[in-house]
C-alpha cells in the first residue's frame, strides 16, 4: 500500500510539471505567435534602427508635397550613413487643405511649410540583403517595403523601409483574373498611389525588387478608400496587401477592413478562406496577423 501511495504522489507531481511547463510554454510563445526561434525576429531585431524624423509638409502648385529625412546614430552604425530621405507628392485642390489641416491650412496655403519631428523605431535594409523568405516558413513574404534614399555627393543608393502587412493570398488564377473580379466590381486600375515592393528571388526566376500593381475603388480617394497592391512571387500565388486609406495624404487607418472586402468580391468558382494562415506580421489594432486565402 505504501509502496502504491509513494507512486501516486510521484505520478501526481509529474503530471503538474507537465502541466505547468504547458503553460508556461503557452504563456511565453501564444498559438500562432513568432516565438524567439522564428527567423524573421532574428533578421528584423539585427535591421531595427531608431531615428530621428523631420516631416516637411508643402503646398504647392497643386500639389500636396511631403519631405520626410531619418537621421541618427543607429544609421551611422548599422549602414554607415548619416541621413535618409524620401519624398510622397499628392495632387490636391486648395479647397481640402483646411479639412486635412485645421490648424495650418492658412500656412500651407501661404506657401509656409509645417514641419515635425519626432522619434520612431522602424525596420531597414539594403538593396541586397532582403528578408529570404523563401527559405522560412510559411515561405510567403509578410511584409511590403517602401524605397528610402540616401544621396551623397556623387551618388544615392536605395535603401528599404518595412511597411505594410501581406493579408492576401490566392492559390490559382492569374493575376489578371485576380483584377479582373475587382475592376468588375467597379475598381480603378493604374490609381494614384505610393510605390511599395517585395522582394522575388532571381534565382528561383523572380525579379528582384518588384513594385506593387495597385487598384483602389476610388482613383484618387480625396475622402478615403479601399486600396489593394498585387505581386506575383515566383511559384505563380498571388498576394495582395489590402487596407482602407485614411483621406489625402493617405495613411492606413485599417488592414482588417480592406482584407475582407477584398475577399467579399469572390464567389464561386473561386473559394475563400478568410484569416486561414497566419503570417506573423500582426499590426496592433490595424492588423490580425492573419492571411486570407483564396482558392480557384
Amino acid at each position: 500500500m505504501r509502496r502504491k501511495s509513494l507512486f501516486a504522489v510521484l505520478l501526481g507531481l509529474l503530471m503538474a510539471g507537465m502541466v505547468a511547463g504547458s503553460a508556461v510554454a503557452t504563456a511565453g510563445t501564444p498559438a500562432g505567435a513568432s516565438g524567439p526561434s522564428d527567423p524573421w525576429e532574428t533578421w528584423a531585431k539585427q535591421h531595427t534602427v531608431r531615428v530621428l524624423v523631420v516631416e516637411k509638409i508643402q503646398y504647392k502648385n497643386g500639389e500636396l508635397i511631403k519631405q520626410v529625412e531619418y537621421t541618427g546614430n543607429d544609421l551611422k552604425a548599422k549602414f554607415g550613413i548619416d541621413r535618409l530621405s524620401k519624398v510622397k507628392i499628392a495632387k490636391m485642390p486648395a479647397t481640402e487643405l483646411p479639412r486635412l489641416y485645421p490648424k495650418g491650412a492658412k500656412t500651407l496655403a501661404s506657401g509656409i511649410p509645417l514641419i515635425r519631428t519626432y522619434y520612431k523605431t522602424t525596420v531597414l535594409t539594403t538593396g541586397d540583403e532582403p528578408y529570404p523568405w523563401w527559405e522560412n516558413y510559411p515561405y510567403l513574404p509578410r511584409w511590403t517595403w517602401e524605397k528610402i534614399e540616401y544621396c551623397g555627393r556623387l551618388f544615392c543608393h536605395t535603401y528599404y523601409e518595412k511597411a505594410d502587412p501581406v493579408n492576401l493570398v490566392w492559390k490559382g488564377g492569374t493575376k489578371d483574373e485576380v483584377k479582373n473580379v475587382l475592376k468588375d466590381a467597379g475598381w480603378h486600375d493604374w490609381v494614384v498611389a505610393s510605390d511599395q515592393y517585395i522582394y522575388d528571388p532571381p534565382q528561383y526566376g523572380g525579379g528582384g525588387w518588384e513594385e506593387g500593381d495597385d487598384l483602389a475603388d476610388a482613383y484618387v480617394g480625396f475622402t478615403g478608400r479601399y486600396h489593394v497592391r498585387l505581386w506575383v512571387i515566383y511559384n505563380g500565388k498571388v498576394i495582395g496587401s489590402a487596407h482602407h486609406d485614411t483621406s489625402v495624404p493617405h495613411g492606413v487607418d485599417t488592414f482588417e477592413e480592406g482584407e475582407d472586402k477584398v475577399a467579399g468580391y469572390y464567389s464561386s468558382p473561386w473559394s475563400v478562406c478568410r484569416d486561414c494562415m497566419y503570417l506573423y506580421n500582426k499590426v496592433s489594432g490595424k492588423n490580425d496577423g492573419y492571411a486570407t486565402i483564396i482558392g480557384r
